[in-house]
């Protein structure tokens, strides 16, 4: 898969995507964002059951291109739009407010840890080999172990949520942010921002 967004081609890769009667779903567009989450788990755990010995130096930087601009841009259309949403429609629900609240704890933490991770994934795509391979395994499965759960827990819960709560007033307001989002990636022509991941296979 090259490496393009895949959310960008959702938009741009369909002549009828801004057309009143054909819109993007831009609930499906972050279910393409969790899939792509996951294949950056897998990519991750590929390189943690490399080391120390063997560096896959071109899977090593595409996954620093997702922890520094894919994972943090989608980080934020769900804050700063998909929850807001969420929450004006579930305002009386002291079961669910909870779980948003655990799930922007869990971004936080994954915001912070990404960083780490990519700086010690950039050197050990200069160098081809960790500065200290033991710490950065743990590091990689720790990270990719709560992600994917993460993930999983939005899928389940979060995702149909929004699909039986939110109203198409809401959809509008998302399906906007999720084309800025597309617009910004394509004027600074970083169409790599959230990519597409895929392990080599053996």
């Amino acid at each position: 898969m090259s490496p393009q967004s895949l959310h960008l081609r959702l938009v741009r890769g369909r002549s009828d995507a801004g057309s009143p009667s054909a819109p993007i779903d831009p609930i499906a567009v972050l279910e393409v964002d969790h899939v792509l989450k996951l294949e950056l788990c897998d990519a991750l755990e590929r390189l943690a059951d490399g080391l120390p010995n063997e560096t896959d130096t071109g899977l090593a930087n595409a996954a620093v291109t997702v922890l520094r601009r894919g994972l943090p841009d989608h980080i934020e259309l769900e804050e700063r739009h998909l929850f807001p949403l969420l929450r004006r429609r579930i305002a009386d629900d002291e079961i669910f407010r909870p779980v948003l609240e655990q799930l922007e704890y869990e971004h936080e933490h994954d915001d912070a840890s990404a960083i780490e991770i990519s700086e010690e994934l950039e050197r050990l795509a200069e160098v081809g080999q960790a500065r200290n391979a033991e710490m950065l395994g743990y590091m990689l499965r720790g990270f990719f172990v709560t992600l994917r759960r993460h993930v999983y827990w939005e899928n389940a819960m979060v995702l149909p949520l929004a699909r039986r709560k939110l109203t198409e007033n809401d959809l509008d307001e998302l399906r906007e942010a999720v084309v800025a989002r597309s617009h910004r990636h394509a004027a600074s022509r970083s169409t790599d921002a959230f990519i597409g991941i895929r392990p080599k296979t053996v």
